[in-house]
């Protein structure tokens, strides 16, 4: 796992420059591609998807980071090492037994002897936060232009009653 986190580095940072580059190439005048409103919204879109992206990879390597610390081993790591959110945050009379990293919801679950789930703090919550409203903010923005596209496309009743007369 600990060779991945290079590589989801690398990738969320090449993905985030593009669509910051996009963002750019929308943006500044001369761009015959969206005039208008429209351009300041899909800038918009771009720059909350660099965002979303750059966020949620900062996440993804958090818990990489997570799981590489777990499976490191060593003395006193039964069942895990001293510095695994699970045994760090969850001092107790019962501990830790497994733990569960979601990538979708960007956490780490703790599960305890008595078979009850805990989450841990192992990513921040701003980046969590930053992740999923750059996200929502990037979708609404891309359908906002979608759907003014579509209606820009969509005839007109004159032009549909004038395709339906015989000639």
């Amino acid at each position: 796992m600990i060779f991945f986190i290079p590589v989801v580095f690398l990738a969320a940072s090449a993905m985030a420059v593009f669509l910051l580059i996009r963002c750019l190439a929308v943006a500044l005048p001369g761009n015959p591609s969206w005039s208008g409103w429209r351009r300041a919204v899909v800038a918009a879109a771009l720059a909350c998807a660099a965002t979303a992206t750059a966020s949620y990879g900062l996440g993804a390597i958090n818990l990489m980071s997570t799981v590489a610390v777990a499976q490191d081993g060593g003395a006193s790591s039964a069942p895990f090492p001293y510095n695994h959110p699970c045994r760090a945050q969850l001092k107790g009379p019962e501990g830790a037994v497994d733990y569960d990293v979601r990538f979708l919801a960007l956490r780490t679950v703790c599960v305890m002897e008595d078979g009850e789930r805990r989450a841990v703090e192992d990513v921040p919550q701003g980046v969590r936060v930053t992740a999923a409203a750059s996200a929502a903010c990037a979708a609404v923005l891309a359908g906002i232009v979608m759907a003014a596209e579509v209606r820009r496309m969509r005839p007109t009743a004159g032009e549909r009653r004038q395709r339906c007369r015989p000639n």
